[in-house]
């Protein structure tokens, strides 16, 4: 039974509906399920007299394929996760299709170069450092759902990545809003929305950096591909910290070239920055905000516009073309130097 939601152990639940089945003899399916709305996170999950092992039972036993079952569109399904896959993996990275059935994704992937991408089944144990693991159209059948996505989450390496598709109904035109259960699939106990998904992942600190929502003819038909990666506090304020700072070392050194007395054209954070690295002739700064009329800085003034044919030194984050088509336009014959 599952009377708590399997993603954030709420009890607090709508679970009017229920979907009766007859279920053919000596199969480990449940004859009734119950829909259930978690009012704490949002997650639509069944709820019925099942287990896991129930579930591993029947993939094992029933649900397998044999290769020849795949149509033309579902083929264009699995080729373009196969196409995502290699823009997070290198060749000589682990690749772990987690629920592959057949291993169709894995043998594209062993084809392309990838000789490391293994499909591993639900039950089967994972390997260790998994660069990248795929479950495509698998998490949707997972009773034990957190138990199984810690697991696969302790299996990858410190850069591993999670590459996830789910059927998803938020391209379809004539829904408004978007919902995550249209279908009667005994099958499918659990039914994401995007947000959903994301707070799944997010209770192992990873987050997405990767969304797309699209059609392929096949099955169900809409898909939501998403791909996470594990947020490293440290590695990330280096990462951002590292690049900021090339990129005012590159205009930082362009600055040092800059000889004799100029206008600066732009006082925002950037240029008020870039100011006390490098020291320039200032003649008068120019900013069209009002905040800065009849401001100084350093006792030389801020005028709204170019009075004089000094060069022009525009320092600016964001505004450097308008700056641009404003010298243009006020006919300005001054050397302009963009930073």
């Amino acid at each position: 039974m599952r009377e708590k939601c399997p993603l954030c152990d709420s009890q607090r639940r709508l679970d009017d509906w229920k979907m009766d089945f007859i279920v053919p003899d000596g199969w480990p399916n449940p004859i009734q399920n119950t829909i259930c709305l978690c009012l704490d996170c949002g997650m639509i999950y069944y709820d019925n007299d099942m287990t896991q092992e129930n579930y591993d039972e029947y993939y094992r036993k029933y649900y397998g394929y044999d290769g020849n079952e795949h149509s033309e569109n579902n083929l264009l399904r699995l080729n373009a996760l196969a196409e995502l896959a290699t823009l997070y993996a290198g060749k000589d990275d682990l690749i772990v299709d987690f629920g592959g059935a057949d291993g169709y994704l894995t043998n594209r992937l062993n084809g392309m170069g990838y000789k490391r991408a293994i499909t591993v089944e639900v039950g089967q144990p994972l390997p260790k450092n998994i660069d990248l693991l795929i479950s495509a159209q698998t998490l949707e059948h997972l009773y034990d759902l957190k138990p199984i996505v810690g697991k696969l989450i302790e299996s990858l390496s410190i850069k591993g990545k999670l590459l996830i598709e789910i059927p998803s109904c938020l391209e379809m035109p004539y829904l408004n809003p978007p919902m995550p259960i249209l279908d009667y699939h005994q099958k499918h106990v659990n039914h994401f929305l995007p947000f959903v998904l994301d707070d799944l992942f997010r209770k192992w600190d990873f987050y997405r950096i990767y969304t797309h929502s699209g059609f392929t003819p096949c099955y169900f038909g809409w898909h939501y591909r998403a791909v996470y990666q594990r947020y490293v506090p440290e590695r990330i304020y280096k990462l951002s910290m590292l690049t900021v700072h090339d990129r005012v070392e590159n205009k930082i050194a362009r600055m040092q070239k800059i000889d004799g007395p100029v206008i600066v054209w732009g006082c925002g954070d950037l240029c008020l920055h870039m100011l006390t690295k490098v020291k320039l002739d200032v003649v008068y700064y120019v900013d069209n905000d009002p905040a800065f009329k009849g401001a100084t800085i350093g006792g030389i003034p801020v005028f709204d516009s170019v009075t004089t044919n000094h060069p022009i030194v525009v320092i600016a984050q964001n505004q450097a073309s308008g700056i641009i088509k404003r010298i243009k336009a006020d006919g300005l014959e001054n050397e302009v130097i963009v930073i």
